[in-house]
């Protein structure tokens, strides 16, 4: 079998259309093509609109295929074994945090023969949606039980976006258990792969019940209080319910865990602070940015909602981040007194309004302290600073337009914030030098989506987008001066998204494997 790529075709081509494309491609006989598989499906934005054309990599299976390799954009199709080798000898480990990178480390390290206890101070799904809801609608938090904390991690109550740029073969694995627990399998094939939350929430609690069949042990609402530390070798770890011992600890935590990080800290766990970024949600009719992607609507029904990327590059960074089409802004507090934005989408991704976080850099250098811990104290500032402003978890709101001009006029529509806004001059929020390069990043994006500025409405903050420390692991995914101890995912420092965050759980899980194997 061949993979071949760049194979062209239109967005209304069926398999024949396919095959004939390929054929011109390769310059062959209809009849020559024995079977083809689609690996990839891609948009090809270089044709005018109105010659949209996807784009496509194959999986062909082809008669004298030795004759097709001296193409460039061909080549001989390998088969990988993705699945783990199983240990010999019983193993354990105590994993802590049921996030993306805990769920795929747990879940490779079941595969291997481990016994794995899985830690996780939150809820299961079911239990977890009912406090997400009742924040949503009544303003009363749960601090083990938020958009942040439970069962599948902040991912869950997101678009499930799972876009990377990664280029490795255990993507595939992932992917495949995400299709055998629930999710389209159409994600191995979308260049812009997503579930939507309403799925993405099955999907996990599938894998969990799996999982209990594959022998792990679950400990949900059962958060960790302590590590049994003794010559710098993590021996087991304390909850409030109980002591358990293992030969490995790895720690999966979000990058909402600030008690665990105080903890590492205070046993000497070598962290450092990194940088990071920081702003507000934007939200744009659909329709708008519709328009601006595809100039032409009834492209929505066959491409879906569409997406933007956006990037600025003055005295500092400016990007969108997070980019949720047809989704909704959501508060995503972890903490009493403090707001935190964040954006989600359904699968259908229908609500009609387009949301994105824009960020600014934020450097090791603005913490202005020598404390690894600095960032969070840092994020914490401007969490708890909307929430003094607003007086409640209501997040804060003003018009791009305004904040432009610096003028403060009622919002041009109502916000999709499911606990309302508070209308507050956002120039008198983030710093003065922040807010000049916003400003230019902005009046940039205007002129690349026109209407950016005068159609939309920002809110605010938006400070989770990834952790503000990296805990140092060596080469083999060990912490760097404490032994059996496994910083993995984006709470360690290590991956920003669903997919980055999950292969670097299964990666570290195979270093783990090569000890005992």
């Amino acid at each position: 079998m061949l993979i071949i790529n760049e194979v062209k075709c239109s967005l209304n081509g069926d398999s024949n259309a396919i095959i004939k494309s390929l054929c011109h491609k390769l310059k062959c006989s209809f009849n020559d093509i024995a079977d083809f598989k689609i690996l990839k499906r891609s948009i090809d934005a270089r044709q005018k609109n109105d010659e949209l054309q996807y784009v496509y990599q194959l999986l062909v299976t082809i008669k004298n295929e030795e004759r097709y390799l001296r193409y460039p954009f061909v080549k001989k199709y390998e088969y990988i074994e993705l699945k783990p080798r199983v240990i010999t000898k019983e193993k354990t480990v105590n994993i802590i945090g049921y996030g993306p990178s805990g769920i795929f480390a747990t879940y490779r390290l079941a595969q291997a023969g481990f016994k794995v206890k899985v830690f996780e101070r939150g809820p299961r799904i079911s239990k977890r949606r009912q406090k997400v809801d009742e924040f949503f609608k009544n303003g009363i938090l749960d601090p083990n039980a938020n958009v942040q904390f439970g069962e599948g991690g902040a991912g869950t109550f997101s678009d499930a976006k799972l876009t990377t740029r990664i280029k490795h073969p255990l993507i595939d694995y992932i992917l495949d258990i995400f299709v055998e627990n629930g999710a389209n399998e159409n994600i191995k094939i979308y260049a812009h792969p997503h579930i939507g939350t309403d799925v993405i929430c099955e999907v996990i609690s599938n894998i969990t019940n799996q999982l209990m069949t594959m022998g792990v042990e679950f400990h949900f609402e059962e958060p960790l209080i302590d590590f049994i530390i003794e010559n710098d070798t993590v021996l087991g770890i304390k909850t409030a319910t109980d002591t358990y011992y293992s030969d490995i600890t790895i720690l999966a935590a979000g990058h909402s865990a600030f008690d665990i990080a105080q903890l590492l800290k205070k046993y000497h766990v070598d962290i450092k602070a990194k940088d990071m970024a920081i702003g507000f949600r934007v939200e744009h009719p659909q329709s708008l940015i519709d328009h601006k992607q595809y100039h032409d609507q009834s492209l929505v029904n066959i491409l879906g909602a569409a997406e933007y990327f956006l990037r600025f590059q003055g005295e500092r960074g400016v990007y969108s981040f997070c980019m949720c089409p047809g989704g909704i802004v959501v508060p995503s507090s972890s903490e009493e007194h403090t707001i935190v934005t964040n954006g989600m989408s359904y699968a259908a991704r229908n609500s009609g309004i387009a949301n994105s976080a824009i960020l600014i850099q934020v450097s090791v250098a603005d913490y202005q302290s020598d404390d690894p811990l600095a960032g969070f104290y840092f994020l914490q500032h401007f969490e708890k600073l909307a929430y003094e402003k607003a007086g409640s978890y209501q997040a804060l709101a003003m018009n791009i337009e305004d904040y432009i001009n610096n003028e403060l006029h009622p919002l041009k529509r109502l916000a999709t914030y499911p606990l309302g806004t508070t209308l507050s001059n956002l120039n008198a929020f983030f710093p003065k030098e922040l807010n000049d390069i916003f400003k230019q990043a902005l009046l940039d994006f205007d002129r690349k989506i026109p209407g950016f500025i005068s159609e939309g409405i920002m809110i605010a903050p938006e400070t989770r987008s990834s952790s503000p420390i990296r805990i140092t692991r060596n080469i083999d995914g060990e912490a760097v001066n404490t032994r059996n101890l496994y910083p993995i995912g984006e709470g360690s420092g290590y991956g920003g998204g669903i997919m980055s965050c999950a292969l670097d759980g299964v990666k570290v899980a195979d270093l783990i494997l090569k000890k005992f194997i």
